[in-house]
C-alpha cells in the first residue's frame, strides 16, 4: 500500500543535514567532506528532489564500507590546456569532487571566458543541478553532462529495444538572472531518475506513467517490475531524442573524460559512480550585461504570461518549480516515508551511532 500523508515523518531541513554529517564523519569522512555530502542532500530534500536527498545516505554508507568510494579523495588533475582540464576522482565522494571541477570551470572561465572540464571516476555525484546553480553564483551559465557506469549497468533500454544498456545519465544546464534565481534546467535523460522508482517503490506507489519495459518487454507503471527478479528496464524520455542525448552523454561525460561507458551486465542495485563534462562561460564576458539582464526579463515574462492550461498551475521557467518547493519545505518541513527514515537509521547503525532521525 502506498504510504499516505499521515504515514509520512515531517523534518527540518537542519536535522536531515545533521544527521547525515554525523553518519558521513563516522563512516570516516573528513569534516569538511562530510559537511558538504550532507548539504547536498539535504538540499535535495529541500527543492523537491527526494530521489537525490537523504534516501542516498545508506547506499553511500555501503559503498563506503565495501571500498568502492572512498573518504577524504580530492581530483587530481590527469591533463591540462589553456581551456581545458581532465580530472580524476580516484572514486571520492562525488559531490566534494564535484564542486571541485565545477569551481575550477568556472575559474578557468573567468579567465579565458570560457573552459571545459571533464571529471572522471567520481562517486555519485547527486543532483546535477546543483553544480549548475554553484556555477551560476559565480556569474557562469552551464551545460552539464553526467554518466553513470558500472556497479549498477545500464538502466534503459535503447529505443525500440528490450532490456538494460544504458545509464540513466542526467543533463543540467544553468543561466544567471540576477537578482532573480537562475534558471536551471536538470533531467535525466531516462523517463525517470532511478531513484525516483526508488522513492515509488519504498511508498508502495505506482508510477505516474508507464516507464518502465517488464523483462517480457510489457510497459508497466510498476516500479518494482524494474527491479525484478526478472529485472526490467526504464525507457528514455522523448523517444529517439531522449536516447539520442543519451548516448552523448556516454561519448562525451563517459568516454572523452576517460571514464568510460561499461554496462554490460550482470548489473547491480549498489551505488554507482559519475563521469562529468562542465562547460562553462563567462556570461559577462560573452554579452553586454545590462542589455542581457533586461532581455532575460523580458524574455521570462514574456514566456511565462502564456494563460495556463489548469489556473492551479501557472507557467513557470526551469527551475522555479524547484524553488517553490524549497520555499514551502522549509517552512513546512521535509516529509519523508517510513522506508527512507528507516535506511537513514540503518547506515548510523553500520557506523556505530544511535538512530538520528
Amino acid at each position: 500500500m502506498a504510504d499516505t500523508l499521515a504515514d509520512m515523518h515531517v523534518y527540518e531541513a537542519a536535522r536531515l543535514r545533521a544527521a547525515a554529517e554525523a553518519v558521513f564523519r563516522a563512516a570516516g569522512c573528513p569534516a569538511d567532506e562530510a559537511a558538504a555530502v550532507a548539504e547536498h542532500l539535504a538540499e535535495a530534500n529541500l527543492c523537491g528532489h527526494d530521489s537525490h536527498g537523504v534516501i542516498r545516505v545508506l547506499p553511500y554508507v555501503k559503498a563506503l564500507r565495501r571500498g568502492f568510494f572512498h573518504a577524504g579523495r580530492t581530483p587530481e588533475v590527469v591533463r591540462e590546456a589553456p581551456a581545458l582540464a581532465v580530472l580524476d576522482g580516484a572514486m571520492g565522494l562525488g559531490q566534494p569532487l564535484a564542486n571541485a571541477a565545477t569551481d575550477r570551470a568556472c575559474a578557468m572561465a573567468a579567465a579565458a571566458g570560457s573552459a571545459t572540464v571533464l571529471l572522471r571516476r567520481a562517486g555519485h555525484v547527486g543532483r546535477l543541478g546543483a553544480y549548475a546553480e554553484r556555477a551560476a553564483a559565480r556569474g557562469m551559465a552551464t551545460v552539464i553532462l553526467c554518466n553513470a557506469p558500472r556497479p549498477g549497468g545500464g538502466v534503459i533500454a535503447p529505443w525500440g529495444g528490450i532490456g538494460r544498456r544504458l545509464g540513466a545519465s542526467p543533463i543540467a544546464m544553468g543561466m544567471p538572472r540576477p537578482p532573480a534565481p537562475p534558471v536551471v534546467l536538470d533531467f535525466s535523460t531516462s523517463y525517470y531518475a532511478v531513484g525516483k522508482l526508488r522513492v515509488a517503490r519504498n511508498r508502495g506507489e505506482l508510477l505516474p506513467d508507464p516507464a518502465v519495459i517488464a523483462a517480457d518487454g510489457t510497459p508497466t507503471r510498476d516500479p518494482n517490475a524494474y527491479f525484478g527478479p526478472p529485472e526490467g528496464a526504464m525507457i528514455p524520455f522523448g523517444g529517439h531524442k531522449g536516447y539520442a542525448l543519451n548516448v552523448f552523454t556516454d561519448l562525451l561525460a563517459g568516454m572523452l573524460s576517460g571514464g568510460g561507458a561499461d554496462y554490460p551486465p550482470p548489473g547491480s542495485d549498489e551505488q554507482g559512480g559519475n563521469n562529468l563534462m562542465i562547460v562553462a562561460v563567462a556570461v559577462e564576458r560573452a554579452a553586454e550585461p545590462a542589455w542581457l539582464a533586461r532581455a532575460i526579463a523580458d524574455y521570462a515574462a514574456w514566456v511565462t504570461s502564456a494563460p495556463p492550461l489548469d489556473p492551479a498551475r501557472p507557467v513557470m521557467l526551469p527551475g522555479e518549480p524547484e524553488a517553490a518547493t524549497r520555499r514551502r519545505r522549509a517552512a513546512e518541513g521535509v516529509p519523508l516515508d517510513p522506508r527512507t527514515v528507516a535506511q537513514v537509521n540503518e547506515a548510523a547503525a553500520l557506523v556505530g551511532l544511535a538512530a538520528p532521525l
